[in-house]
């Protein structure tokens, strides 16, 4: 969706760098960034690079091992580290080595074929890993919404029906960005290769790639943060209202059950929360952008490629796959630690588990051995 070198999603980056690829002899901005902002910027995206890899591998990993989460929520949760892996292995690289090298040529453009293949797929993953995980977030919002509102409903949400919603993400995601692979090519521009998106060979023919961007922008952008927002603040008016009902009725296992529920509802609302803070500032430059200067280029150097604003929101949004498995594993216990049991005590966790269970197993057999023991003595007697 907006990737490239000015937004976020590619297609608008593409177009927009484009409008500014015209301007290059513009001097009234100043471009070049200091060694320290060069380092600190280079920094920041190494930095969301390795969390978001590792942080992603171990969500996966936990989920996978620990069979009592392969369940409920941990779909939808597995399903988004799955997605979010393509971020730190595609768009991120791309995102860095501008940064120290201060151009945004593509630099791999020999053999053209190869060039032209890395440029369509490095562009395609991540967007649809993205709107992967923004549809997770959506199905996430219906599960806890009809749990919540609509509990008599809930059994009706089956693990089939997770898994075949899941798969679901996938296609649409697919479909929405298959035109990647015919809009996105190698473009040369005074004597260096860019990957740039355009539904046309011709330079200005672009009206088809706006109103695709346009539409991906509102489905995908504004659409969900809106009904997110909308389920969520539903969960929280009923939730508070059954609480006060149920508080004075409930058993201390329902109460124990009551918590557990609770413990699911933050998850998905601190992941909600932390999705909208990292793409509102994108959302808000890409409207300022396509919609008040109509894609031009802006008038304010600080909104140029390049400069605080678009690197800032453009970051912000990237960060989003970093963020995401830190959330899961400060909200959620059991994520924790399966963690832990993962990378510190799988072995020694596993030895010692068998040894009380072979303990077990021997009182277990002692205690028979004897009870028949006791049982036999008194019937001989009595013979």
């Amino acid at each position: 969706m907006f990737e490239n070198t000015n937004v976020s999603w590619p297609s608008i980056n593409s177009s927009l760098a484009k409008q500014d690829a015209r301007n290059v002899t513009d001097r009234d901005c100043p471009k070049a960034d200091s060694t320290t902002e060069v380092a600190v910027k280079a920094l920041a995206y190494f930095a969301i690079l390795l969390v978001s890899f590792v942080g992603n591998i171990f969500l996966v990993l936990v989920i996978y091992k620990n069979k009592q989460l392969r369940k409920s929520i941990n779909y939808i949760v597995f399903n988004m580290a799955m997605s979010d892996l393509f971020a730190p292995l595609t768009i991120m690289p791309i995102k860095i080595v501008p940064i120290i090298s201060g151009s945004y040529s593509w630099k791999v453009d020999s053999p053209q074929i190869l060039g032209n293949t890395l440029c369509k797929l490095c562009y395609f993953l991540p967007d649809v890993s993205l709107a992967v995980s923004i549809q997770s977030l959506l199905i996430m919002s219906v599960d806890r919404f009809i749990a919540v509102v609509f509990p008599l409903s809930a059994k009706l949400i089956s693990s089939k029906v997770r898994l075949t919603s899941i798969l679901c993400t996938w296609i649409i995601a697919v479909a929405v960005h298959a035109p990647y692979f015919y809009t996105f090519r190698l473009t040369t521009l005074q004597n260096e290769s860019y990957c740039i998106s355009s539904w046309a060979p011709a330079f200005d023919h672009e009206e088809t790639n706006r109103r695709y961007i346009t539409a991906t922008f509102i489905a995908f952008i504004i659409v969900p943060i809106c009904l997110l927002a909308l389920a969520y603040s539903s969960i929280a008016l009923t939730l508070k209202k059954k609480f006060k009902q149920r508080k004075q009725q409930l058993s201390c296992h329902q109460h124990h059950r009551d918590r557990q529920f609770r413990k699911v509802i933050r998850l998905s609302a601190a992941i909600m929360m932390a999705f909208i803070f990292c793409m509102v500032p994108q959302l808000v430059f890409v409207f300022t952008r396509v919609f008040l200067w109509n894609w031009e280029v802006p008038p304010i150097c600080v909104f140029r490629n390049g400069n605080a604003i678009p690197f800032s929101a453009t970051f912000m949004m990237h960060s989003w796959s970093a963020i995401n498995p830190c959330i899961c594993f400060v909200f959620n216990r059991n994520y924790r630690n399966s963690l832990k049991h993962v990378l510190f005590f799988g072995r020694f966790s596993r030895m010692k588990f068998d040894l009380k269970d072979n303990q077990l197993k021997e009182t277990k057999m002692t205690s028979i051995h004897s009870l028949r023991s006791s049982q036999s003595t008194p019937h001989s007697t009595k013979l």
